[in-house]
């Protein structure tokens, strides 16, 4: 697990016919990286078909909220693309004359229905207001009113000859606005121009604001149940014209434009597709090739020489949160430690030791557990985020319990180790011992990574000697009586610097290496300190508000305990949080880890299709 894994090249011989129904199924898998070989002959399979790929384009904007309703049907049998882009073209040519006076009218529909809600809404608010909406509704010819909604921070220059009430809007400004009618167009411009819409009243409402909003609730239940079966038609349509089984192959044609372009050719009739997967045997890739029945042939090979291939972290589930922290720099290179298994130990311990508190930690293992369960079978970093407060808030409990502390109080739970504000001293050292460890170990993975580098050698005559320095410094540093051990760490650096090869210059240079690196390891160890402080600022602040909790009244001291607390989790869990991904990428990771490594990108999924036989 401490090794990242090479990403396999894969090359995959179908027709040319084939080729981007191909790409699409693998790349469906999540698992496809494309990349050419280098001077290898290549074309554009689709460049003859761009301005039909772009009529559709044009299309798809338009109408692909209704195709979006429908079920995309992948066939078995599918033609070439040049007759696939015809044919439809051709259906949705057909499909649009009979489609185009149904969407005119339910986007009329829809548009009168979201206005009337509106006005729905601002008449609701008048109703146990002063305002007598019958005076509104029955003024003219000389006034005239208008409803606007514009931005909050919008500042419309109304003319002086219409007056504007406000109405108690939620995120947005509302004004009802009357006054002579040239005044009123006037206004209107206004309020266009500071990017507010317009809300008009019907003529047909008509009374008091009870009886509008009658009217107003029939009417929008009308246009709701007109809607529903102008929706229904379009669908109908839809298979009429069997637009699902040709429009999903020719959205895969256009996402093959976006996304690849070209292939490698391999003959007259047939092309290549290679590059990269992250399935280390390939049976994704080939269980969905023969799931939808494409002709093709798949192999796993040695890559084409002077390729970097793309590095893959290979961790178990549970570890895959912790993998957040090494893809900040990239992806490890080919003779890098990934260190995830290691974050998995150290970044709950850095965490929960700055946050130790039972009951603090036992709401972010709640908030943890209930954001991954609400973002459960999503890809992207909401969901490993999520099991990251969930095992820091596990591990802030966990010395909550060695700290005696619940929500704050000390005098609910004995302390299994120490209380901090009673030992601010043991508080600080020991994460100056956890800091030295946990530097070493980053010394220790360079050497790691040095031996896959076929650099081994160089670590060993000056990186462990900079150990035992380092190891040496320290130990004087506590006990003067210690200092020999910095002796032999210095000969063992000296005796490897003399033994490098090159001229004398590269040899001075690692001595001079050797004072800058051993004085930036020891401030590095200082860094550790901060760690026992926010542990003590977190105690200090917590004991705060307990104070502050038990000198007020009964009710005002759970308030305020209960206040004092949801501060402390969401000001200080964020700084917690920072200060964890600070010491990990900053003090442990600039030892061993660079980020230099190739990231695999796959291709995004083409749109979702469905088989039939």
């Amino acid at each position: 697990m401490l090794r990242p894994q090479a990403a396999r090249w894969l090359e995959v011989l179908c027709s040319r016919r084939d080729g981007v129904r191909t790409v699409a199924t693998l790349a469906a898998t999540g698992a496809l990286e494309v990349e050419l070989r280098r001077a290898a002959p290549t074309e554009q399979p689709l460049r003859h078909l761009a301005a039909g790929l772009a009529e559709y384009e044009r299309l798809h904007a338009r109408y692909g909220r209704y195709w979006e309703r429908g079920r995309l049907r992948q066939s078995p049998l599918v033609g070439s693309p040049d007759a696939l882009l015809d044919l439809t073209l051709g259906r949705l040519g057909a499909w649009r004359r009979e489609a185009d006076p149904l969407i005119v009218a339910l986007q009329a529909d829809e548009e009168e229905l979201a206005h009337l809600r509106w006005l729905t809404k601002i008449i609701a608010h008048l109703t146990a207001g002063q305002l007598d909406y019958r005076l509104v509704s029955e003024c003219g010819p000389v006034l005239a009113t208008s409803c606007a909604i514009l931005p909050r921070e919008a500042d419309p220059r109304l003319p002086a000859s219409v007056i504007a009430r406000r109405v108690p809007w939620d995120d947005q400004q509302c004004l009802l606005i009357l006054g002579p009618a040239a005044g009123i167009a006037a206004a209107k411009r206004q309020v266009q121009a500071v990017k507010g819409r317009i809300i008009e009243r019907p003529a047909w409402l008509r009374g008091d604001a009870t009886e509008a909003g009658l009217q107003l609730r029939a009417r929008c239940q009308a246009l709701a149940t007109g809607i529903v079966h102008r929706y229904a038609e379009l669908d109908a349509l839809f298979e009429d014209f069997a637009l699902g089984d040709v429009l999903g192959e020719v959205a895969w044609l256009a996402w093959f434009a976006r996304h690849v372009g070209a292939l490698e050719r391999a003959g007259d009739q047939l092309v290549w597709i290679t590059g990269w997967t992250d399935d280390p045997h390939g049976g994704a890739l080939i269980d969905a090739l023969a799931h939808s029945q494409t002709r093709a042939l798949l192999r796993l090979a040695e890559p084409p020489p002077a390729v970097r291939a793309p590095q893959i972290l290979v961790n178990p589930r549970w570890l895959r949160p912790f993998e957040l922290f090494t893809r900040a720099l990239g992806a490890p290179d080919a003779d890098e430690a990934d260190p995830t298994p290691i974050l998995a130990v150290v970044v709950p311990l850095l965490f929960g030791y700055m946050f130790g508190d039972l009951g603090q930690g036992l709401v972010l293992a709640l908030l943890g557990g209930w954001l991954d369960r609400r973002f459960r079978g999503r890809r992207e970093t909401a969901r490993p985020l999520a099991r990251l407060i969930l095992v820091c808030g596990l591990a802030s409990m966990a010395f909550g319990v060695l700290f005696g502390s619940l929500f704050g109080r000390e005098d609910l739970i004995p302390a299994l180790w120490l209380h901090p504000l009673d030992e601010p001293v043991r508080v600080l050292a020991v994460p100056l011992a956890f800091g030295v460890g946990l530097l070493s170990l980053g010394q220790v993975l360079a050497g790691f990574g040095a031996e896959r580098g076929g650099e081994f050698g160089r670590w060993l005559r000056l990186d462990a000697g900079l150990l035992l320095v380092y190891l040496g410094l320290l130990g004087w540093l506590l006990h003067p009586g210690a200092a020999w051990l910095v002796w032999p760490g210095l000969a063992w650096y000296l005796v490897g610097a003399l033994t490098l090869s090159g001229r004398w210059s590269v040899r001075l240079a690692a001595l001079g290496e050797l004072v800058e690196r051993a004085l930036q390891l020891l401030v590095n160890t200082l860094s550790f300190a901060r760690i026992g402080a926010f542990a003590l600022a977190h105690a200090a602040l917590s004991a705060a508000i307990v104070t502050m909790a038990a000198a007020a009244p009964a009710g005002a001291g759970l308030a305020i305990l209960i206040a004092g607390n949801l501060v402390i989790i969401a000001l200080e869990g964020l700084v917690v949080s920072i200060q964890t991904t600070r010491l990990v990428l900053f003090e442990f990771f600039n030892r061993f880890l660079h980020g230099g490594g190739r990231v695999f990108r796959p291709l995004p999924p083409p749109p979702a299709m469905v088989g039939v036989a």
